[in-house]
């Protein structure tokens, strides 16, 4: 026995299956959708591409307090 042989129109319908979900899986990663958690809280941003769900956290950043040192060192004149 040498196996099963595939004829041309299977190979056909193998490929085409296969390049169909390689596009549906491309675009639901590139798209991902915006998923409310009621658990995490507001805090978090969560997005489900494909089956993979990502959240991050949302920070604020504080301002940062700009202080002028009393005692600056002048270079130039050592």
């Amino acid at each position: 026995m040498t196996g099963p042989s595939w004829s041309r129109g299977a190979l056909l319908l193998v490929g085409a299956v296969l390049a169909c979900a390689t596009v549906a899986a491309s675009i639901g990663f590139v798209y991902p959708t915006p998923v409310e958690s009621p658990t995490l809280g507001a805090e978090w941003h969560c997005h489900k591409a494909a089956i993979v769900t990502t959240c991050q956290r949302v920070t604020h950043a504080a301002p940062m307090v700009h202080r002028v040192h009393k005692h600056l060192i002048d270079m130039r004149s050592a």
